[in-house]
């Protein structure tokens, strides 16, 4: 349940409909309820605030046609930032822009202060000879037309601000970050959180052995009854279900796949005897599926508009290797501190520690092809942009503790300097990218001789945990 009230506001807080929708209701309810105010307390007002009806018709007029046509100049500045960001730096980071609160909160003044202003015009009228004037009223619309002119200020600057490219590559990147603070919340070396037990294996068995125990036995299985991308997946939901059936849930797909009708979603096992009393449809709800990634439960789908932006800079028809250089940079850092953060398991328990979700873990490896290849890839040729790449690696091995992480950025430099022998570049430069790539494995060497002395002047040795697929992940000790 929370994690499609979590997916819902996301979806929400990343439109342009609901803040200006939510405020235009507002202002029709401010125009309706202020007069009502002024008919109690208008007579009690300080001088100050009070006008005469001539003044109130036109005060009133000149906002409400100022606000409309300001009202459309945003609506305008809006939609031409929105196109220049999607033909410069690529469709996919719209959703980044469109998230900002700056210009939602203008529109939804804008609109506010419109329909306050129209619904409120008619208000100032004469009845039984008497004019009524709603005083407070039209000192709230003076507040609101003021309020809206330091707004689109601040609106102005904002998106003179996000539509530059190393601003919006800083943007992307922090999402990144907030995203592997939330998925990867323990680091290595801390205390382990006591809830973590539940991603632990049980003792004498493997999550892999888990997983392998499906395709033995007779179990299961739960189709996707349409096509798109998972966004995320309700894990409570799916651990109250295997409790409820008493049986073990292998997740077949993961936030970021792309599944498609018919395809499986997850199986139980043992089967179920009675399929009616959980209906396959309830159990997709908890698939929240989509026709574009989030970054919600995908980390990789941040690092994908990183690369978009360096990918469209190195293009031949735009050749910005600054841009690409900066989105290089920004990913050396994240991936810098993804190296220091715990991998989780493949599977969870419940309370009683008895294995009830097996699930495909997250790798390190993964994620830095992600970051790296298709940069690597066409970046070929281009000498700033490799030895930056080696650059960036050299500066994620430093923070590295897991063998096969540092195996996996080796297997990048390798084929940087392998692209290097054949790239039509200059000797003087190839030789440059060569030296680089040298110092770079040296540089990782030494950095699993660290470890391995760390390990040793503890006085014990690297604890492996199996981890599916295979790859064992030594976990150091809650001590260091």
């Amino acid at each position: 349940m929370w994690t499609w009230l979590a997916n819902l506001w996301r979806t929400v807080s990343s439109s342009f409909w609901f803040f200006p929708g939510a405020s235009l209701l507002a202002g029709l309810c401010l125009a309706i309820f202020m007069p009502v105010v002024d008919q109690h307390i208008g007579d009690r007002l300080p001088a100050v605030l009070r006008t005469t009806a001539p003044t109130a018709r036109a005060t009133i007029s000149a906002l409400c046609g100022a606000m409309f046509t300001v009202t459309g100049v945003v609506f305008s500045t809006t939609i031409v930032a929105l196109s220049i960001t999607s033909a410069q730096l690529g469709p996919r980071l719209l959703r980044n822009f469109l998230r900002q609160m700056t210009p939602q909160i203008t529109l939804a003044i804008c609109m506010a202060t419109s329909v306050y202003c129209l619904v409120l015009l008619r208000r100032v009228d004469e009845i039984d000879g008497k004019v009524f004037v709603p005083h407070l009223s039209v000192a709230l619309a003076s507040v609101l037309g003021v309020a809206t002119l330091l707004m689109i200020v601040i609106f102005i600057h904002r998106v003179s601000h996000s539509i530059q490219a190393q601003n919006v590559v800083s943007d992307v990147a922090d999402d990144l970050d907030s995203a592997i603070s939330r998925l990867f919340p323990e680091r290595i070396g801390e205390p382990p959180d006591p809830a973590a037990d539940k991603d632990s294996a049980p003792v004498g068995t493997s999550w892999e052995t888990l997983w392998q125990r499906f395709d033995d036995e007779e179990s299961s299985v739960v189709r996707a009854d349409r096509d798109g991308y998972i966004q995320a997946v309700d894990d409570s939901g799916l651990l109250a279900l295997a409790e409820k059936q008493d049986a073990l849930v292998r997740l077949n797909a993961r936030p970021g796949d792309y599944v498609r009708e018919g395809q499986p979603l997850l199986y139980l096992l043992p089967r179920r005897a009675d399929e009616d009393d959980l209906p396959d449809a309830e159990i997709c709800r908890m698939f929240i599926l989509g026709n574009t990634r989030t970054t919600q439960q995908d980390v990789e789908c941040a690092v994908n508009e990183l690369v978009e932006v360096a990918l469209r800079a190195l293009s031949p028809g735009i050749n910005d290797s600054f841009t690409a250089i900066a989105c290089i940079d920004r990913l050396s850092g994240t991936m810098r501190r993804l190296a220091r953060r715990r991998m989780p398991a493949g599977g969870r328990c419940n309370e009683d520690r008895k294995p009830r979700l097996v699930a495909k873990p997250r790798e390190f490896s993964r994620v830095v092809d992600a970051a790296f290849n298709q940069i690597r890839q066409n970046a070929a040729g281009n000498v700033a942009v490799s030895i930056r790449l080696l650059d960036a690696i050299e500066a994620i091995g430093a923070e590295t503790q897991r063998e096969e992480d540092r195996q996996a950025l080796l297997r990048q430099a390798d084929m940087i300097g392998n692209a290097s022998t054949s790239a039509p570049i200059a000797e003087d430069d190839r030789r440059d990218l060569l030296q680089r790539h040298e110092r770079l494995v040296r540089a990782l060497e030494r950095r699993q001789d660290e470890a391995a002395s760390e390990w040793r002047q503890q006085g014990s040795e690297p604890q492996f945990d199996q981890s599916l697929g295979g790859v064992p992940q030594p976990r150091a000790p809650a001590s260091t």
